[in-house]
């Protein structure tokens, strides 16, 4: 008769827990950076399905439709930054700068950005952006968001009098509303 002793060595358990450990410490940084790539694609992907809702929209409707700056949800609010939300409307006056007046329809409300990111645009931008019936932006410019402060992950969707495109090169991104160069995506 043999008796068989089943289970591991203290050797063997150190191994593993090692083995466990390095595969935690490799592992958990790179879950990280793929989840904040994650969110800020889909922030990128969310403000270039606004700009492409505002264009189209100018177009199908024949008159201007503007994208502004928004802490409210009801109308476009200048003191305000990008981060905390913004709005799509039709601007059937063309106002300059654009805003909310009675009767202009609100077709799309967008709230906050995590506190974690932020999102910024040029001087061109700094309250709003409209699209005239043509689908042709009022200027040319840049929106840039940043992560977690950090610039080495700034995206950017830089907008041409037809078509926005997204940008990935950090180092000709203008960051804040003043038009200089990022050199933080700190808040200004």
């Amino acid at each position: 008769m043999s008796f068989r002793t089943r289970g591991f060595t203290l050797i063997e358990l150190m191994a593993v827990v090692a083995v466990v450990a390095i595969l935690v410490i490799v592992g958990v940084p790179t879950l990280r950076d793929t989840l904040i790539r994650s969110r800020l694609s889909g922030h990128i992907q969310e403000f270039y399905g606004t700009l492409a809702l505002a264009r189209s929209e100018a177009i199908k409707r024949g008159i201007p439709v503007s994208i502004c700056k928004s802490n409210t949800g009801t109308g476009c609010t200048a003191g305000s930054e990008w981060t905390d939300g913004w709005i799509v409307f039709v601007n059937n006056d063309n106002d300059v700068p654009a805003a909310v007046d009675g009767g202009e329809t609100i077709l799309r409300v967008f709230p906050a950005l995590p506190a974690t990111d932020t999102l910024y645009a040029n001087n061109n931008f700094t309250n709003f952006i409209t699209y005239d019936r043509f689908g042709m932006a009022n200027n040319v410019g840049t929106f840039v968001f940043c992560a977690n402060s950090d610039e080495t992950r700034a995206r950017t969707i830089a907008v041409i009098r037809t078509r926005p495109r997204v940008v990935a090169d950090t180092r000709t991104i203008p960051k804040k509303e003043d038009g200089t160069n990022i050199t933080s995506c700190e808040n200004p």
